[in-house]
Order: structure tokens, then C-alpha cells, then sequence
């Protein structure tokens, strides 16, 4: 077995009992200690991986790489606290984490099916089918293979948080969503909207990048799935980080959350499939890797002001202070 696979095994030792999962925005009653967890999770158990930043600096830019597909998801040791995770944004939240149109299920049922098979085919480890469910890490932890919410559920067996894109004429709207790892963005100010509406936020990007992720989008192909790499810096450890909220945290200080993001087509429904997931690490970790600190300085100094306030540093500004008279020396 690979390492990550060995690693997850062992860290999925402890998962909850098969086939309660939150149905209709609330949680079965065996798993009502759920709704008294905080809105924190106890630090992520993956290594330092991706270091986006030392690769590009700038923020704002596509970043697309070839992915082949057999690595479209990476299970790793965190998969039970996702799992946990989002089964407790969806009782607090409700819509406000998971939301789909209607005409949104047939491209919700190929991503969940074509998902199933993926894990089961490249990770035989850790997935596989019993009855109507799919398996996770040797039974202890089962999702449904089917239902009324195909995405949700799916969502729930990995990590990531997942994103439906569909055509509409000349554009692709978001269809139906399981976002519960948002990094400064909600669901519901997205929803049913067209990609230049849900990134009018972001400053420069109607210049910098509009233009070029609608031919992206209108050229992927089934064959030719693509990852990227996003990064940022935030006070303490909450994976759900939404505008306007106060995030719990079960630790201070100041974390790296960086993003994986993949994009594939799907073959039937010509959906977008959009993966995010989410890695946080404390600051101090990046210390161990000669220049991470000092290249992670020198990008957040070279953003825009306006640029510099959307990603939040002008909020965890004074901490980094700390950082920029310690990077002096390294």
C-alpha cells in the first residue's frame, strides 16, 4: 500500500457507524454530540505539501497544469475530520453550504458515479461497494451511492468540497454546490449565477482573468482535466471561512491555507466539475523550508491595496509583523 494509503487507514480507525449522514439539513439522532462541536476543526493531520506561492506568487492568475486521472481526488489521513466537518456546516448552515437547481441532477449523478468508480478503481485500499453504499477505509465509514442529494453525498466521501458548472448558451453557471470549506466567499451571494457575476469581487479579475477562463471553460476537454493551486494566510485554524462571520478556532496564531483546485469535464452532461480542497498548516511550519517565509512576504507586499483587503491580510496584519522582523534572519 502507498503511503497516504497507509497513513489514512490508520487515521480512519475511529470513523462513525455506517449510513448516518445528514439528510434534509439535520443530523440522525445517534450523531446529535455534532451539534455541540464548535465551528473549528483540531489541526489537519496532512504534511506540508503544496507551497503555491514559492511556485507563483502572483494571486491573481489561471496556474493550470495537465492532471491525469487517476489523480482527480488525493485521500489523505484528514478524510474523518472533512467528514465530521461537513456533516456539522450542514446543521448549522443549512442552504448555506449545500444548494442545487433541479435541472442540476443528471450531471450530479455522473459526478457522483464517475467519483465512486474513481476511488474504488485508484484507491481499492480505502474504497469500495457494499450494497447501495461506498465503503471508506475497511467499513467504518459509509456514504450513500445514490439519493436525493448525489453531490452532497458524494462530498462527503473525500475531502473536498465539490462545485458543479453548467452551460448556459455562451455561458456556465453554478448549478449545485457542496461548499463547506469556503475560503471568504458564500454559496448563496453564488448560486445559479454565471462565472463573470460570482468573481465581480475579486479586484483586476474582469481584466486579469475573465477573458481567459471563459475560453478555458468553453475549451476543456473530457480527456484533459486541469489543477491549480490558490493560497492565503488567516488567523487560526477554521476551514469554514465566510464574509461577515467571526470563524471559531481551536488555536491562534497564523495559518498558510492553500488550495488544490481541479477542473474536469464531464463526458454525458458536458458539466464542470470543480474541486477545492482546502490545506492549513501553521505559519511556523513553513519556517523548515529554506525562503517559504521570505517568498510568502514578498507576495503579500506585491499584491494590490485592493487586492491586499479582498485576500484579508490587512486583518492579521500585526501578526505578520512578528514574521517580517524573524524573516531577517533566516
Amino acid at each position: 500500500m502507498a503511503p497516504a494509503a497507509t497513513r489514512a487507514c490508520a487515521v480512519l480507525g475511529a470513523m462513525v457507524a455506517p449510513g448516518n449522514i445528514c439528510r434534509g439539513g439535520r443530523i440522525g439522532a445517534k450523531y446529535a454530540a455534532l451539534r455541540s462541536l464548535r465551528d473549528t476543526v483540531t489541526d489537519l493531520q496532512s504534511p506540508l505539501r503544496y507551497l503555491p506561492h514559492m511556485q507563483s506568487p502572483e494571486l491573481l492568475h489561471m496556474g493550470l497544469s495537465p492532471m491525469p486521472t487517476t489523480a482527480w481526488i488525493e485521500p489523505d489521513a484528514d478524510a474523518l475530520l472533512f467528514y465530521r466537518h461537513k456533516l456539522q456546516q450542514r446543521q448549522r448552515l443549512g442552504q448555506r453550504v449545500w444548494q442545487a437547481l433541479p435541472e442540476s441532477m443528471p450531471a450530479q449523478l455522473e459526478t457522483a458515479r464517475l467519483l465512486a468508480a474513481h476511488l474504488q478503481r485508484d484507491y481499492p485500499a480505502l474504497y469500495s461497494t457494499r450494497g447501495q453504499t461506498l465503503r471508506c477505509a475497511g467499513g467504518e465509514f459509509t456514504v450513500p451511492l445514490e439519493g436525493g442529494e448525489p453531490l452532497w453525498n458524494s462530498s462527503l466521501w473525500i475531502a473536498d468540497d465539490l462545485v458543479l458548472m453548467e452551460p448556459r448558451g455562451r455561458e456556465y453557471v453554478l448549478t449545485a454546490a457542496s461548499l463547506c470549506s469556503p475560503s471568504h466567499w458564500r454559496l448563496e451571494d453564488k448560486f445559479a449565477q454565471n462565472m463573470s457575476t460570482i468573481h465581480e469581487v475579486i479586484p483586476g479579475f474582469d481584466v486579469a482573468l475573465q477573458p481567459k477562463i471563459e475560453r478555458f471553460f468553453a475549451h476543456l476537454r473530457v480527456e484533459h482535466p486541469v489543477v491549480r493551486h490558490n493560497w492565503s494566510v488567516q488567523a487560526g485554524n477554521a476551514l469554514c471561512m465566510r464574509p461577515g462571520e467571526k470563524p471559531g478556532s481551536a488555536t491562534a496564531g497564523l495559518y498558510y491555507r492553500s488550495e488544490r483546485q481541479s477542473l474536469r469535464r464531464l463526458p454525458r452532461t458536458g458539466a464542470i466539475v470543480f474541486t477545492i480542497r482546502v490545506y492549513l498548516h501553521p505559519l511556523a511550519a513553513l519556517a523548515s523550508v529554506p525562503g517559504a517565509i521570505v517568498q510568502l512576504l514578498a507576495a503579500i507586499d506585491a499584491c494590490s491595496p485592493a487586492l491586499y483587503e479582498y485576500k484579508g491580510f490587512a486583518a492579521v496584519e500585526d501578526a505578520l509583523a512578528a514574521w517580517r522582523g524573524d524573516s531577517n534572519s533566516r
